[in-house]
């Protein structure tokens, strides 16, 4: 080692002054340390960058211990740009030649951020013939129209729009294809997961943390004995509760956006509540025309039009923000949603479609009697019946829409009076257990 040529922070062959090599790694470096993790102008500091960054600073003076000093460097790093909070504005869309606003100005200026994205704003960029092509194939002319939204949205960090989405097919239609651009565009702002894993996992939430978008390409068709934290996660205004594997969890604030891809709609085992349905956007992509020919090189043809695709996202996400960021959704869409509750919930088929019920102000029932019509039913129907206090607690909550009343005035059928509904009434005569 020629000392004449070294740093000051080199102070002998075995000691550095990591506070000095701090400050000159920052100056070449500028970064923040909050919430467990670097930040520079490009978004999240991959640790392993750093580490590698350091060792190669450190390498040409000490030959023993690099990893050691690595280590310690890094650490009086975060002491040294340590700050309690990185403000992250939820209108602005940085990108990678400056910053953009949803209102559509823009600024060559970076700032240090959370997450920037992998394209280049370009006002005149051309309309990315190929991929809306595809998406021709893919959805319908109408369903395009909320991807457009659905995409713009997944662009701030926001979670106002108070969605997830689903696109649903038997399979081989390219759907995948949408998450090698998404993920060429979104670069390290999007995570590739497991949708079950948000409620089965708990350390999960950490890894939603400063992601924009987080897609599940292939989302298992098991359902979900548990809704809580996805629908937390969805409509999330303050800071959550997350943690870290080895760590004290912390409040953070989580607005990653979700987008699966599945062969059908998604399944709750209890959740049968209005709160999950209307959380859901779902589209159904086309059949696959039986004589198209795949292209195994169309991915890269998309993410060569990266910069045309944000720029058809960043339109949609101005148009969902001129709608109050209420999406547009077609007759499809609605139609899809009401499917997947349906499946959820037989109880609206019960109730809509049985001859064992008829609606009333004279009719009446009582809850026993109400459900045990409702298991014969399932049973006729080969369909798996709610449990007793799910069904009485969701024909509750749903007792104004089908103009019925819950009261403990119910003359039984054994003749006592008991708890059930006034509005509705059987048509049939069923030997109930008492």
């Amino acid at each position: 080692m020629n000392r004449s040529d070294a740093p000051a922070w080199v102070l002998s062959a075995k000691s550095m002054d990591e506070i000095a090599f701090g400050y000159e790694f920052l100056e070449a470096h500028p970064m923040i340390f909050t919430g467990g993790k670097f930040f520079d102008s490009g978004g999240e500091v991959e640790q392993e960058w750093l580490r590698y960054s350091i060792s190669q600073a450190i390498l040409p003076y000490y030959s023993t211990n690099i990893a050691g000093r690595t280590k310690s460097a890094a650490e009086a790093l975060k002491l040294l740009c340590y700050s309690p909070e990185l403000t992250t504005p939820e209108m602005t869309v940085n990108v990678r030649n400056g910053t953009l606003s949803a209102d559509g100005s823009f600024s060559e200026k970076k700032h240090i951020c959370r997450s920037r994205l992998n394209v280049r704003y370009v006002p005149n960029a051309p309309m990315p013939e190929k991929f809306l092509d595809f998406l021709g194939q893919l959805l319908a002319p109408e369903d395009i129209i909320t991807l457009q939204e659905y995409l713009g949205y997944c662009l701030i960090p926001s979670t106002r729009g108070q969605k997830m989405m689903f696109i649903i097919g038997s399979g081989g239609e390219g759907k995948s294809r949408v998450g090698v651009v998404l993920r060429e565009i979104f670069g390290s702002s999007m995570l590739t997961g497991s949708f079950q894993r948000i409620e089965t996992d708990r350390f999960f939430r950490f890894n939603l943390t400063d992601k924009l978008l987080m897609l599940d390409d292939d989302m298992q068709m098991t359902a979900l004995s548990t809704t809580g934290i996805i629908k937390n996660l969805i409509t999330a205004e303050t800071p959550v509760d997350v943690e870290a594997k080895g760590e004290q969890s912390r409040q953070a604030k989580v607005y990653s956006r979700f987008l699966c891809f599945a062969n059908g709609s998604p399944r709750t085992l209890y959740d049968k509540t209005e709160g999950f349905r209307r959380r859901l956007l779902i589209l159904s992509a086309l059949p696959r025309p039986a004589d198209r020919k795949d292209d195994p090189f169309i991915a890269d043809s998309f993410i060569a039009e990266k910069d045309s695709i944000f720029l058809w996202m960043f339109l949609g996400l101005r148009r969902l923000i001129a709608n109050s960021f209420r999406f547009t959704v077609s007759d499809r869409t609605r139609s899809n949603i009401d499917e997947s509750f349906r499946d959820n919930c037989n109880v609206l088929d019960f109730l809509e479609e049985s001859s064992m019920v008829r609606f009333g102000e004279k009719g009446s029932v009582s809850s026993n009697d109400l459900y045990y019509a409702y298991t014969c039913w399932c049973g006729d129907n080969a369909l798996t019946a709610m449990k007793r206090d799910s069904f009485i607690c969701w024909i509750r909550s749903n007792s104004d829409r089908f103009g019925i009343r819950y009261t403990n005035s119910i003359i039984s059928s054994a003749g006592r009076k008991v708890r059930g509904f006034q509005g509705i009434a059987l048509t049939v005569r069923l030997s109930a257990e008492p």
